[in-house]
């Protein structure tokens, strides 16, 4: 266990498949792995500029409350998509645009009011934070000048907006109205490309270069670190995104293993909850974990959702 959870005690401040197939015995959220049935529901999206089309590699996304819509940063056709997951039909799109200025969507997460907060990237100390209703209507933008050069965001259970500023490697928590809660440096070499959070409000920040995942304190102290030992069956080769599932679990996309991790919130190895050999992954990048028990995951340079359906049911 010791070589697999570093404990701080303080730091500084188009692809052709079949889209209903079972694939595989495995469990989500459960506090030990459990016997149940994961399927491979279906595939979201294809390259192209038209509705539920994407200009290249779908990065960032989300899900509303109820599980039903998704919404995705179309990055090159720089504007927002929610598609229905139930009948896999585009809904509408908006532009991610405000203030004059037209921004790259690297980032989105549903508020509790329903709103989407989007990490909304620019040139020259124009990056911001916008807030959207679901039908594109901005309400508030803030931030510009003060969240840098904003790589990454996550937003937690209270609504706190969390982002990573590359140039300046800082970590920036503000409220909904754009009010600074607080700031520290990770003492992460490399770019943090991806951030995720807990329903405790903790910030999981993925050190890709170090093939480890450091859980963070709103204030900044280092909880601890996962960072499996070689040779354990389960030790990282570039972690990619990672995601909290309801139980606080912590998913990982391994890239380099082609493979998604589950830990206990204390940073403890539980299962491989998906695998190339079990699942067909091929270098997940990006994750997303619903209440309703579905994983969805976007692979590197693909132009498509894959959705997992988790359940209990047994053979």
């Amino acid at each position: 266990m010791a070589d697999e959870v570093a404990y701080y005690s303080a730091v500084s401040s188009d692809h052709e498949e079949d889209p209903y197939s079972e694939i595989g015995l495995n469990s989500v959220a459960s506090g030990m792995p459990i016997d149940g049935y994961v399927e491979y529901n279906y595939e979201v999206g294809r390259k192209g500029r038209g509705p539920g089309q994407f200009g290249g590699w779908i990065q960032h996304f989300t899900v509303s409350h109820d599980g039903k819509t998704l919404y995705a940063c179309d990055v090159f056709n720089k504007r927002i998509q929610l598609i229905d997951l139930a009948n896999r039909k585009p809904i509408h799109a908006f532009p991610s645009n405000m203030a004059g200025f037209k921004f790259q969507a690297r980032g989105i997460s549903v508020l509790r009011n329903g709103n989407l907060c989007i990490n909304c990237v620019g040139f020259d100390g124009t990056s911001r934070i916008g807030i959207f209703t679901p039908e594109g209507r901005v309400v508030s933008n803030f931030g510009q000048g003060t969240i840098g050069s904003s790589c990454a965001m996550t937003v937690d259970s209270m609504d706190r907006i969390t982002v990573m500023d590359r140039r300046r490697m800082q970590i920036t928590t503000c409220s909904r109205d754009g009010k600074i809660l607080g700031t520290f440096h990770p003492q992460i070499q490399g770019d943090v490309l991806r951030l995720g959070s807990d329903n405790r409000g903790r910030i999981i920040v993925p050190n890709h270069l170090d093939n480890s995942v450091i859980v963070f304190e709103p204030n900044g102290r280092a909880v601890y670190k996962i960072k499996p030992a070689y040779g354990s069956g389960h030790s990282f080769k570039y972690p990619g995104a990672v995601a909290c599932d309801a139980d606080d679990n912590i998913l990982v996309c391994d890239v380099g293993n082609h493979k998604v991790t589950q830990f206990s919130s204390e940073g403890v190895f539980r299962t491989t909850l998906l695998s190339q050999k079990q699942h067909g992954l091929w270098r997940p990048h990006d994750i997303v974990a619903t209440p309703q028990g579905n994983v969805l995951l976007s692979e590197v340079s693909q132009t498509y959702i894959k959705i997992f359906c988790f359940s209990a049911r047994r053979y």
